[in-house]
């Protein structure tokens, strides 16, 4: 009789079980955050949610739909989409996040992320990313070439796809460690869209709330070498006896930071470039190589002192100067006082040693 009554207590526990089949959810492949236009619902939050098909032939445009919503929280907003769609929202897939430009030049702090923070089933490997105008219009775009939802954005982030010099790649975990980091920024890759495509060659940096500067594409490329010391790029050199591009196959660089003088203090950066000429105007001559070789080291010293004197102006560190100034001067708060005061003052040399290995197939 009591095994009876246990088992009646028991059954109706485990017809109660949450597992829902997968013809009854949607797989939300992106989400984007907008700036809305109620003040009382500020937040305009879209999901793309992927459509199954039974066959998917090649050069056949993938099947999604957008939904949105304005809410005051991502959480209501969510809870509020569930509401126009008749399956269950599963996040487990979602591989992007993408924030207006709007939202992100007024406010995107660690608020805005704690809901992607908590979530269990959104990783933190996640792409992050800037959309320009809004995030809700590069999550229409339908790309010819894609086989599943958001899959273009997703190849061309993880470099498993195309590789760009332009394309800057952000996760939801640094973009979270970013954010309250002493000595480190956050910044986001921009997103445009271009008819039926995406253009990513420029990258956002932030102080830690909101967007200070979008840089061009060439300061985007310069930022992409010095954060991730990428080994694959071109460096063109135009000058009146020297036109060439430069092919670049190793790229590394290391800096010390003198404050012996502490009215101006100095950052020496030694970069080593390794490559071999991609395309030139003029018949390379071996007897001016080290001529060739000098002129390069100048125009290419040009482009990274450039990027750090702007970043300097504008009072952001994406590159992590500072944490590293932190991680070598141990006096606890005092460290970070100090490089806040040395960094506004540093003088920058930079120094660029290139080795041109060849003029590439031609004899």
């Amino acid at each position: 009789m009591k095994t009876m009554l246990l088992l009646l207590l028991v059954v109706p526990l485990l017809s109660s079980c949450g597992f829902k089949d997968m013809d009854k959810r949607f797989i939300v492949k992106a989400i984007g955050i907008d700036k809305s236009n109620d003040k009382d619902l500020p937040l305009h939050v879209s999901l793309k949610l992927a459509i199954p098909s039974l066959q998917i032939k090649p050069g056949q445009t993938n099947t999604f739909q957008i939904v949105s919503d304005d809410a005051k929280t991502i959480t209501e907003a969510v809870q509020h989409l569930k509401s126009k769609v008749d399956k269950e929202l599963d996040f487990s897939q979602s591989k992007i996040i993408i924030f207006g430009k709007d939202l992100a030049e007024e406010r995107l702090n660690r608020e805005t992320i704690d809901w992607f923070l908590r979530r269990r089933e959104i990783q933190g490997t996640t792409f992050m990313a800037l959309g320009d105008p809004s995030a809700e219009q590069v999550l229409k775009v339908r790309p010819k070439s894609e086989r599943l939802p958001g899959d273009s954005l997703f190849l061309s982030f993880d470099q498993e796809g195309t590789e760009s010099a332009f394309i800057v790649t952000e996760y939801l975990f640094d973009f979270h460690r970013r954010l309250s980091e002493k000595g480190l920024d956050p910044y986001l890759p921009v997103i445009r869209p271009l008819n039926e495509t995406y253009l990513i060659d420029q990258v956002a940096v932030f102080d830690k709330e909101k967007v200070k500067e979008v840089l061009n594409p060439d300061e985007t490329r310069v930022f992409n070498e010095l954060s991730k010391k990428i080994s694959k790029f071109e460096i063109e050199t135009r000058t009146d006896t020297a036109q060439f591009a430069l092919s670049v196959t190793n790229f590394g660089y290391t800096y010390t930071l003198n404050e012996a003088n502490d009215s101006t203090p100095e950052l020496t950066m030694n970069i080593k470039i390794r490559g071999q000429a991609a395309e030139s105007s003029q018949s390379l001559d071996y007897s001016k190589w080290k001529q060739y070789e000098h002129e390069a080291e100048k125009e290419a010293a040009k482009r990274y002192e450039n990027v750090l004197k702007k970043f300097q102006s504008i009072g952001v560190d994406p590159i992590g100067l500072g944490l590293r100034y932190r991680a070598t001067h141990h006096h606890r708060e005092k460290e970070w006082e100090q490089w806040t005061a040395v960094y506004p003052q540093l003088v920058f040399h930079v120094n660029v040693k290139i080795n041109l290995l060849g003029s590439g197939g031609i004899k």
